[in-house]
């Protein structure tokens, strides 16, 4: 066998994979949105909230942002991580401390804005 008709059969392979599958390359204008980074949200979600507990970090009352390392956010496909988050409402962060619990609402617009947060019970 020829080393095109190898390269020819490994990707028509490839394909049949794919389509068996129901899996698609990302193409379009949704492309660089959809898979550019795993664990990541997609466009589609955007304006979903989504509710998490995670420890402070550091806020920036004058950015309006806040560091949180938060757990897994299942609703969101996130695995856990430390993330800076816009905050809807710069005063939602006034009183908060780093390294305090907090629990917190949040969409992925924006890379992330947290809608709602408060000390963690």
């Amino acid at each position: 066998m020829s080393h095109v008709s190898r390269t020819t059969a490994v990707a028509s392979i490839a394909l049949l994979v794919l389509v068996g599958c129901g899996e698609s390359a990302p193409t379009g204008e949704g492309a660089a949105q959809s898979g550019s980074m795993p664990g990541m949200p997609t466009r589609s979600q955007e304006g979903v909230e989504h509710v998490a507990e995670g420890t402070v970090n550091s806020i920036d009352a004058a950015a309006g942002m806040v560091n949180i390392s938060h757990g897994p956010v299942e609703s969101a496909g996130w695995p856990a991580m430390t993330m800076s988050f816009k905050l809807a409402d710069p005063d939602a962060a006034a009183g908060l401390a780093a390294g305090q619990r907090v629990d917190f609402a949040f969409t992925t617009e924006g890379g992330g804005t947290v809608t709602r947060i408060a000390p963690a019970e």
